[in-house]
């Protein structure tokens, strides 16, 4: 350790090639997170020790390979970051995501076996911006923090922002990796970025991309899921050269990305008055909310539409629409927005059982709620007598006459028509259910429903629906519209589902605004001479099991192969274990971990009757190595349940 320190402090008198004494430090401070001392690099703008200004600070984080003081395929000239340093008028933090000296990959993400530490980024961020904010004199505000990220810190910078919105204002991912797996090695999961831009609401980004990027097709994919997201719309920007960040002795990329972030410290975007967040850890805190749960196996605890009223909590598997993670319970502690001694109704519904309960709560000395609740997939609604009606999405059902069956993803026994949880090509019938979380209404209230999708090929038709809601009621259905879905799956791994966007009016002047998911199916060719995996090796492993006799059997668990590619699966066929499906992952081509392809291992329950016919959606995916190019190949497939 002594050795260490001693080797960290004389890198405050190394010069560099030239022998002139280089503008920035190497600096240590001891890390609680890694349990030893950590170095950064440090540039402070010229007149800082003459001065008693505050600065804002922008950190950048290196790629595979790289340290606080180096990066090789970045190409930085870290002699002329000082100019910008000075130009912007910033301080300037390198940091090392060095996990292990015997380790080059740095962030502890990637692959299964990449992801081999206790040692989580997510800790050591916000360690070393407070010893920064403490040792330095540096604007501590959000409004006043950036991150600038290449490559594998590109995701990372998008993964910490998404973390902690509230403490960054500006972000820029160059040449950045599109999804990795983040977390502990006994649960990590992965984080496609695609479907996580809803964590970044009140933060500007900007993505950098080179159309001679090897990860520039993976990006496409990532600005597609942006503009998906329908919030956070990244500026881009494209630069030659490849995956750099600047050609040799250059600086003009990275002053743009710096240029950037101080341009958002002069227009911070405003905190979202309604939020949601995807976090792959079982206990977090988000905008001064803390979440603790029992999740133990991987997946995400989604927070969806946050606010006063009450919120939505859930479990995926995998995003967007995994099934629920089971007997998952969690414990959250609200922010001081709430009147302190006061009681509180708390009424829940269920969306797996469709059960409403009402409980009381009393807020704490202090303002907060601390409740524990279900989190498989259940609304909380949070009110007392004499607030505002607060309206907002809770389920939909879809009906078509050539349906294939799936029960509804909403619990409604009173209504025998056939349900669907997917949108089909031709002509749908669309369902809604709207949730009160607010107090409830005195007299019959007229509520008004513009229904519109994020999609062009996606028209609702009656978009425009008018009810009339009974006093007190909590649950309102809403009369069915039409919806014509003309939508042809992508052929690269953009986002397949649509959103449905919900402006919601109550008596003329409450307006709320919501979405909601919804898959779909599109036609596609059949596909025939399917290979069935039931515990037979059909390529390198057996991902299913069963008697091994490559013929669906009731009780296995099957994989289907088209040639030699495995498939990812969508059905609504009763038979079919929705809750019990898995996804096997592999990188194609294995050159780069980037880019992760997914099939399906699903489970036909017990008892399914010999001869029963299941027809699925199907994909899979086919690969180009440099550029990385993922295309989507996608058909119907059918199996004949006891027939080969």
């Amino acid at each position: 350790m002594r050795l260490f320190l001693l080797m960290a402090g004389l890198c405050l008198l190394i010069t560099d090639v030239t022998g002139q004494q280089p503008p920035y430090r190497d600096l240590t401070h001891n890390s609680r997170v890694f349990g030893h001392p950590k170095t950064y690099r440090l540039y402070l703008p010229e007149g800082y020790d003459a001065d008693n200004r505050r600065y804002p600070v922008v950190y950048f984080f290196h790629g595979w390979g790289g340290r606080h003081f180096k990066d090789d395929n970045a190409k930085l000239d870290y002699t002329a970051l000082q100019r910008l340093v000075n130009k912007y008028r910033v301080i300037m933090v390198m940091w090392d995501g060095n996990i292990d000296e015997s380790e080059p990959r740095p962030y502890n993400i990637g692959n299964h076996e990449d992801v081999k530490f206790r040692v989580q980024m997510k800790d050591y961020f916000p360690e070393l911006t407070a010893h920064i904010d403490s040792t330095f004199r540096t604007l501590t505000d959000r409004q006043h923090r950036g991150i600038i990220g290449f490559s594998m810190g590109g995701i990372m910078s998008l993964y910490l922002g998404g973390k902690y919105p509230d403490d960054v204002s500006a972000i820029v991912s160059i040449m950045g990796s599109p999804e990795f797996f983040i977390g502990y090695p006994e649960r990590h999961t992965l984080y496609p970025v695609r479907y996580t831009f809803g964590n970044l609401e009140g933060v500007r980004v900007r993505i950098h991309t080179s159309p001679t990027d090897i990860l520039y097709w993976l990006n496409e994919e990532v600005r597609a899921g942006a503009a998906w997201e329908g919030g956070v719309q990244p500026d881009y920007q494209s630069f030659e050269g490849g995956h750099m960040v600047d050609h040799a002795g250059e600086t003009k990329v990275f002053e743009s990305a710096l240029r950037f972030v101080a341009e958002g410290f002069k227009h911070p975007l405003p905190l979202p008055a309604v939020w949601s967040h995807y976090d792959l850890y079982p206990a977090f805190e988000i905008r001064d909310y803390k979440v603790e749960s029992n999740l133990r196996q991987p997946g995400f605890l989604y927070l969806r539409h946050v606010n006063k009223n009450g919120w939505g909590l859930y479990t995926r598997r995998w995003l967007p629409l995994g099934p629920s993670a089971k007997n998952v319970e969690a414990k959250i502690t609200t922010p001081a927005i709430y009147e302190a001694g006061q009681e509180y109704q708390v009424l829940r519904y269920d969306l797996l059982t469709g059960r409403l309960r009402l409980a009381q709560s009393r807020a704490n000395a202090e303002g907060r709620l601390q409740l524990t609740q279900s989190a498989g997939a259940t609304e909380t609604a949070i009110y007392r007598e004499g607030d505002a009606v607060a309206w907002m999405g809770l389920e939909y059902k879809l009906q078509q006459a050539s349906g294939v069956g799936r029960p509804s993803l909403i619990n409604d026994s009173t209504n025998a028509m056939p349900e669907s949880g997917y949108l089909k090509t031709g002509h749908n019938t669309l369902t809604l259910r709207l949730l009160n979380r607010g107090g409830g209404n005195k007299q019959i209230q007229q509520v008004r429903v513009r229904i519109r999708s994020n999609d062009p090929t996606v028209t609702v038709i009656d978009s425009l629906v008018k009810v009339r809601a009974a006093p007190g009621i909590r649950v309102l259905q809403l009369p069915s519209v039409r919806v014509d879905c003309q939508k042809q799956p992508p052929p690269h791994a953009a986002p397949p589902e649509i959103k449905l966007l919900l402006q919601i009016t109550a008596d003329g002047d409450q307006v709320s605004e919501d979405e909601m998911i919804v898959p779909v199916w599109s036609d596609a060719p059949e596909w025939t001479d399917i290979k069935i995996d039931d515990g037979r090796p059909l390529r390198d492993s057996a991902f299913g099991s069963g008697n091994g006799n490559g013929i669906t059997e009731a009780g296995e668990r099957i994989m289907l192969y088209k040639d030699a590619s495995r498939l990812r699966l969508y059905t609504e066929d009763p038979w079919v274990a929705y809750d019990e499906e898995t996804l096997a992952d592999e990188i194609i081509p294995a050159r780069w971990p980037d880019g992760f392809t997914l099939s399906s291992v699903i489970k036909i329950k017990p008892g399914c009757p010999q001869g029963h016919e299941i027809v699925f959606l199907a994909s899979y995916e086919t690969k180009t190595f440099n550029p990385i190019e993922r295309k989507v190949h996608w058909g119907t497939v059918r199996i004949r349940v006891g027939h080969p």
